[in-house]
């Protein structure tokens, strides 16, 4: 009787631990998010610097309180952004560009159960960043030549121009330009003196014409009178 309620118990005490590891079990499993991929990827050699460093998680992560810390080569921290979260992401942009060397970057977040969780990746910077001018360097021969153009404006202004006309000569433009307006007026008055005289010519041959009409009207009525036959 004893061995049978001693077997009852252990299949019971089995039971109940098979049915607490197939509930908990899940639960484990999705206590916490997890990272699943970045870029710049885990051990990734860049040429350059990168410009921000993304984070993608497994299931949406909360914006509280997240860091990403860049770690150099010596162990002493480089940069510590705080990303932008935005769903399963979260993006850390650099404050400058990163000089050659080997990195780890360590990240935080609040996973979306409340817990945080954190982790880090390696990245290989192989160059340094192109050098940046220096405007202050680039102002200054600026500022030096502003007085020799100054100088030579002044120089410029000072100096007479070169005149090609011999000594004496009067500028031509004044009396070059009253033959042309002569000339205009003459061609414009032309044909109106062509037109009078062609009327002074009618009227010239007109009146010849009336005048020998009228001497011929006088011959005429003299030989009447002298003769009188003609009349008849």
């Amino acid at each position: 009787m004893t061995s049978r309620i001693s077997r009852l118990f252990a299949v019971l005490a089995s039971a109940l631990v098979g049915a607490a590891l197939v509930l908990l079990a899940p639960t484990a499993a999705l206590a916490h998010d997890t990272l699943v991929s970045s870029d710049p990827a885990d051990g990734a050699a860049l040429e350059s610097s990168p410009a921000q460093l993304t984070l993608d998680f497994s299931a949406d992560i909360l914006d509280v309180t997240p860091v990403v810390r860049i770690v150099g080569a010596d162990g002493q921290a480089v940069q510590e952004v705080t990303p932008a979260v935005s769903g399963r992401s979260a993006v850390a942009t650099l404050s400058e560009p990163l000089p050659a060397g080997e990195y780890t970057v360590q990240w935080r977040v609040v996973s979306s159960d409340g817990h945080p969780i954190e982790g880090d990746f390696g990245i290989t910077v192989q160059n340094d960043p192109a050098p940046t001018a220096d405007p202050a360097a680039e102002a200054t021969p600026s500022a030096e030549a502003t007085p020799s153009a100054d100088a030579s404006a002044g120089a410029a202004a000072q100096t007479p121009a070169p005149s090609s006309a011999p000594a004496g000569a009067e500028p031509s433009a004044t009396p070059s330009a009253e033959p042309a307006v002569e000339n205009s007026q003459s061609s414009a008055m032309m044909p109106l003196l062509l037109g009078v005289a062609a009327v002074a010519l009618i009227a010239a041959i007109a009146a010849v014409l009336v005048s020998r009409r009228r001497a011929a009207g006088r011959i005429d009525r003299e030989t009447s009178r002298e003769d009188p036959r003609v009349g008849r």
